[in-house]
């Protein structure tokens, strides 16, 4: 890990902006995407799916477990590939805090490869999910895709910071917040 004096910025998201974020993102993707669903497929889809997790409880429990280690799985597989030391690299863990779990790279990456690991898990178990569900209209994942699109906000909210820095950089995950920190490459 770098010193703190090659570190030329720290960047660092709020878990309580992140989770308030990812409520607000819930609500507006439910109500406009939930709108185009019934418009394309009739109420009853997203209802059925709707009442199918609500009678399976313990099977919408396990699908959220699943997604929760499928989501910080990705990031580990897409970050790993990059690093010299593959998966000896990434570290994995729960921020008990604030209830958040987490994977943590801890050798530097590229901007471009940085960004590819953050966003795959919100692209694989968010956007694909839901871009599928409006397409057959399977409402069950119309609500898994909702939820987990909403799930990757703050991996959105530190991309959306990641794009501002300049793609020479190197970056390294943030020991500690959840962000990262950019690091002046060797010359």
């Amino acid at each position: 890990m770098y010193s703190k004096q090659s570190t030329n910025k720290e960047v660092v998201i709020s878990t309580y902006k992140a989770n308030m974020l990812a409520l607000g993102v819930f609500v507006v993707l439910l109500l406009v995407l939930g709108f185009f669903f019934v418009w394309l497929w009739g109420a009853k889809n997203l209802l059925n799916g709707l009442r199918f997790l609500q009678n399976h409880v313990v099977f919408m429990l396990v699908v959220l477990i699943v997604g929760v280690f499928l989501h910080e799985g990705l990031h580990g597989i897409t970050w790993a590939m990059f690093c010299k030391d593959k998966f000896r690299a990434i570290s994995f863990g729960i921020k008990w805090k604030s209830l958040t779990p987490y994977c943590q790279c801890n050798e530097t990456l590229s901007r471009n490869q940085y960004l590819l690991g953050g966003v795959m898990p919100g692209l694989v178990t968010g956007i694909i999910p839901l871009i599928v569900s409006m397409s057959i209209g399977f409402g069950c994942l119309f609500w898994f895709g909702i939820f987990f699109t909403a799930a990757a906000i703050g991996d959105f909210m530190v991309l959306a910071k990641l794009i501002k820095v300049k793609p020479n950089m190197l970056i390294l995950d943030h020991p500690t917040e959840i962000g990262f920190l950019v690091i002046q490459p060797p010359k």
